[in-house]
């Protein structure tokens, strides 16, 4: 038998998926794909988009509602592989 160890937590839950990306044009597009390959993609008032002080990068957060972590992990997997990706928390 294979357990699974969610740590504290509880799932199904929403979660803020982050993303520090080279400032572009299609940067967000790009990301939103990459979530929308795994989970619904959601309302415009769950996407915030801040940028740096010069512009050259920008934090994107999307809430999205996961199932499980390893679905929470392939959310990351795809986000991490869109090439404007610097880091992802």
């Amino acid at each position: 038998m294979v357990e699974h160890d969610d740590g504290p937590l509880e799932f199904p839950c929403r979660w803020p998926v982050k993303a520090m990306v080279r400032s572009g044009e299609d940067v967000m597009a790009e990301v939103l794909r990459a979530i929308g390959r795994h989970a619904e993609l959601p309302d415009e008032k769950d996407v915030r988009v801040r940028p740096s002080r010069h512009g050259r990068f920008e934090s994107i957060t999307v809430t999205i509602e996961v199932r499980s972590r390893s679905h929470l992990e392939s959310v990351y997997s795809e986000v991490r592989d869109v090439p404007a990706v610097v880091m992802t928390l």
